[in-house]
Order: C-alpha cells, then sequence, then structure tokens
C-alpha cells in the first residue's frame, strides 16, 4: 500500500504535534514539581521559624520593676495574716528573703536556658542579678525615705522629742546586711526555688527598731 506525499505529510505533522504536546506536559510537570519542592520548603523554613519564635517568646523574660516590692509585699502579708501586724524587723528580714527567693529563681531559670529581653537580645544571669541589685537599692532608698517622712510627722505632732537621725541612717546598713545573710543562708541551704522561709533575725542594734517601729511608718 503506497502512501501519498500528502499523507505522509500529515502523519508527519500529527507526530511532531503529539510529540510537542508530549513535551509540554512533561514541561508542566517539572515545573509542577519543581513549585511543589519550592512550597515545600517554603513551608519547612516558615514552620522552622515559627519554631524558633514560639522558643524565643517562650523564654523572654519581662524584667517587672515590681517584682522585688510585690515579693516582699507578699512575705508580710503573710506576717499580718499570722501575727495581726508586724514590725521593722519583719520589714528587714522580709527584703532579704525576698532578694534570696529572687537570686535563686534567677539561678535556676539560667542553668540550663538561655533567655532573651523584649527587643530579643540575649538576657544572661548577670543582667537579671543586675536589675534585681537595682531593685533592692531602690526598695532601702524608699523605705528610709518613709522613715524620714514618718518621723517628720510624729516630731510635728509632738509625739516624738527628736526626729532618730541615727537610726534612720544605720537603716540602710541593717538591709544590706539582712540582703548578704538570706543570700548566705541559701548557698550553703542548696535550696532553689526560693523554698527559704522567713526568719527571725534581728540585724544592728534592737533599739533601732524600737525607734522605727514608734513610727509607724511600715510598707
Amino acid at each position: 500500500m503506497e502512501i501519498g506525499a500528502s499523507e505522509y505529510a500529515m502523519h508527519l505533522r500529527n507526530g511532531m504535534k503529539a510529540d510537542s504536546v508530549y513535551l509540554e506536559s512533561q514541561r508542566c510537570q517539572n515545573t509542577n514539581q519543581k513549585v511543589l519542592h519550592r512550597d515545600t520548603l517554603e513551608i519547612s523554613h516558615l514552620a522552622n521559624n515559627r519554631e524558633k519564635i514560639m522558643e524565643k517568646i517562650k523564654h523572654t523574660a519581662m524584667q517587672s520593676a515590681t517584682s522585688f516590692s510585690d515579693t516582699r509585699a507578699g512575705i508580710l502579708k503573710e506576717v499580718r495574716e499570722k501575727r495581726g501586724q508586724y514590725g521593722y524587723s519583719d520589714v528587714v528580714n522580709a527584703c532579704g528573703l525576698s532578694y534570696a527567693k529572687l537570686y535563686s529563681e534567677i539561678e535556676e531559670r539560667h542553668e540550663n536556658e538561655r533567655y532573651y529581653h523584649a527587643d530579643g537580645t540575649l538576657l544572661t544571669k548577670e543582667d537579671e542579678i543586675e536589675w534585681l541589685d537595682m531593685q533592692y537599692d531602690q526598695e532601702v532608698a524608699w523605705q528610709k525615705s518613709c522613715a524620714r517622712i514618718a518621723a517628720q510627722g510624729q516630731a510635728f505632732q509632738g509625739n516624738i522629742s527628736e526626729i532618730p537621725t541615727k537610726e534612720i541612717e544605720e537603716l540602710e546598713n541593717i538591709f544590706y546586711q539582712a540582703k548578704d545573710a538570706y543570700r548566705k543562708m541559701y548557698r550553703e541551704s542548696g535550696q532553689v526555688g526560693g523554698q527559704l522561709v522567713l526568719q527571725n533575725v534581728v540585724f544592728g542594734n534592737s533599739r533601732i527598731y524600737e525607734a522605727l517601729d514608734s513610727l509607724g511608718s511600715m510598707a
């Protein structure tokens, strides 16, 4: 059977068309595979980034300006509930205990984990201890200010003959004695997570507390 030139040309065109369709199909398939592979990589990359972001958020520590005073207030609240009141000796002890509790929490937090500031920069244990020390310094200054204002008020009302200036100045020393003593208790006990309890220690001269208690300026 002879095939005419026109039939051969048509057969050739159909074959080329089929090849073209096949090649286009392969090209589309390859493109789709590349797109799928790229999308898979992007999704994987986004998932990894999300995990990193969530981990960083979980380990972001907000340094509260009231963390120390809140801890101290909580301890004194328990003292008041047990005894009905508290004196300056309790305030000093509560401050020392608060420092030791927060210090131990910082050490425990940084033992095996990395933490970050809100801006994403690394937050070290030294950063947190420096922040805690600053809060303690502010607490001491505030307590001295409260005692001085209360003394001036009592003197103005005629309830005391003179302002106990010496006792108020010595108040700073006894707060730092309490800080060092409770840190030493924590180190020697090896306890973590703020498990130390309030002690009944009299730091400094007991006459200081008698003078300060008479002012009624505890906070």
